[in-house]
């Protein structure tokens, strides 16, 4: 209703700016507001606003300490098998529904108000050939304006102090954020710490002096295909909903998510609006995954960010600074017909395809056909993971890699750098 009452605004400031003519015509043909947003990711708010959490912006990527800034859940070895009864799915939820939480924002939204006129339709008769060309040109201008709308999503407790995983998409360009505890018994504002769009993830701060609980990370890793988990949000405007499925995929790409560096868990445990942002649970109550999508005209198909994922950009989200490092390679995964050609015995690696010209990567020696078999002195279990762990890191970090050329075991190590282009 809000929507409506402000575009009937906006046209009626149109109409007493245009002349005589135009006016009428406007108002005898309409003027028509677009129901969706322009662009999604089209940044409409000032990174200085009050709705961002500035206390870490001046503190360097070095002096952040995250070993106690999330739980960690419980190590696969120490781990008991889970009996499934009846009530295993309520015992999960009653440990973990305390914290998680409802987002509700006030953002803002370009749209476009189409205004104009279809001059055939005031001429008294038509025209041979002017008509026909009045029917071709396109009479109705878009004007981008920006409106005040309201969202809601998901998320959850990661830290005792207040902080808050949920979704990017949930809170960008919002100029106003609420937390509402479960069971809808205390609302508390929250601001903003960090946003990354390419992983789809955000932190936010809320002040509150309650107790709170606090969701403990599993490890996305580890999880298998057929394997139960429950997801958690507040769909269509549900507060805390549960619904169980299983883990159908990872390392999933969604289509319509293609701006996007993720390999998605994908699951058939219900994910609806409204749900983006809430956690994606195993049994033990561990956070796996940070729900973010459905795909369109599909039935059970949900899509959900490794946590994993998140712990490697932590770091970003803390600063407030998605900025990601250069290094000027690309790489694919390794086959074993590569590894046969090229002589080499392993398994696991990436096979450097193409070297920019000037990048840190040229500078350090790396060449196409290189095999990049070990970062930072650790194998990677496979190119998904390799990727993720190039995702944390930001300009001026230190990179070291253990690569394979012609026989020979070779260690390189550069400094990555700033791209001349912005990522956004």
């Amino acid at each position: 209703m809000k929507l409506f009452d402000s575009s009937k605004i906006y046209c009626r400031r149109i109409i007493r700016s245009l002349g005589v003519f135009f006016a009428i015509a406007t108002v005898l043909y309409g003027c028509s507001v677009s129901r969706v947003a322009k662009d999604t990711w089209k940044s409409l708010v000032e990174k200085d606003a009050p709705v961002f959490d500035k206390r870490f912006r001046e503190v360097s990527s070095q002096d952040i300490n995250l070993q106690n800034f999330w739980t960690d859940g419980v190590p696969v070895t120490d781990r008991k098998v889970v009996p499934l009864h009846n009530m295993i799915f309520t015992e999960v939820t009653d440990s973990v529904k305390g914290g998680v939480v409802n987002i509700y924002t006030q953002r803002l939204e370009e749209r476009d108000a189409k205004f104009g006129i279809a001059p055939n339709d005031l001429l008294p008769f038509r025209i041979p050939i002017v008509s026909t060309i009045l029917d071709i040109v396109p009479f109705q201008v878009p004007i981008p304006f920006n409106i005040e709308g309201v969202s809601l999503g998901s998320g959850f407790i990661i830290n005792p102090e207040g902080y808050i995983l949920t979704n990017a998409h949930v809170v960008f360009n919002a100029t106003d954020i609420n937390v509402v505890l479960e069971g809808g018994r205390q609302n508390f504002p929250a601001k903003i710490i960090g946003i990354d769009r390419l992983t789809d993830s955000a932190l936010l701060k809320m002040e509150s002096d309650l107790p709170l609980t606090v969701l403990p990370l599993g490890n996305s890793d580890e999880l298998r295909m057929g394997e139960m988990v429950i997801a958690i949000g507040n769909p269509m405007g549900m507060q805390h909903s549960v619904t169980s499925g299983l883990v159908s995929a990872k390392d999933r790409y969604a289509p319509q998510l293609s701006d996007q560096f993720i390999d998605f868990i994908q699951t058939d445990s219900a994910i609806n609006p409204g749900s983006s942002g809430g956690p994606l649970l195993n049994m033990y109550g561990e956070v796996v995954g940070v729900n973010t999508a459905i795909m369109q005209q599909a039935q059970l198909i949900g899509f959900a960010v490794p946590v994993n994922t998140i712990k490697e950009v932590m770091r970003m989200l803390i600063l407030g600074k998605a900025e990601r490092g250069w290094f000027g390679a690309q790489a694919r995964p390794l086959t074993l017909k590569s590894a046969i050609e090229l002589g080499y015995e392993g398994e696991e690696g990436v096979i450097v395809t193409k070297v920019e010209e000037g990048s840190p990567a040229e500078q350090a020696g790396v060449q196409p056909n290189d095999i990049v078999f070990k970062l930072y002195g650790k194998q990677f279990a496979d190119f998904s993971g390799f990727r993720r762990k190039l995702l944390g890191l930001m300009p001026g970090r230190d990179i070291e890699l253990t690569i394979f050329r012609a026989g020979e075991i070779i260690e390189i190590t550069s400094v990555l750098s700033r791209r001349n282009v912005e990522e956004e």
